[in-house]
């Protein structure tokens, strides 16, 4: 079937896959075929994960979904794009 990305962020429990997932400052829809994004994110750790959902924003079953990453975020990291290339 077809689906669209929903974007996890610092989720410590999933969402009840039965239901749509509900948009939220936690949880990002992609229902216009994005494949990247710009996240503001305060100083720190987080988490990161990816479900795909269908046009209802129901998650397929069985679910299709990535592991979780972890990212550290500090205002000593250089800006995207401006990383030296040799």
């Amino acid at each position: 079937g077809t689906g669209h990305h929903h974007l996890l962020i610092d989720v410590t429990e999933l969402p009840d896959f039965n239901q749509p997932l509900p948009a939220s400052s936690n949880l990002i829809h992609f229902g216009k075929g994005q494949t990247e994004t710009t996240l503001e994110l305060a100083e720190g750790k987080h988490t990161l994960q990816l479900v795909i959902a269908d046009y209802r924003h129901i998650p397929h079953e069985p679910p299709v979904i990535s592991e979780p990453i972890t990212i550290t975020v500090s205002a000593n990291a250089p800006a995207p794009g401006s990383e030296e290339k040799e």
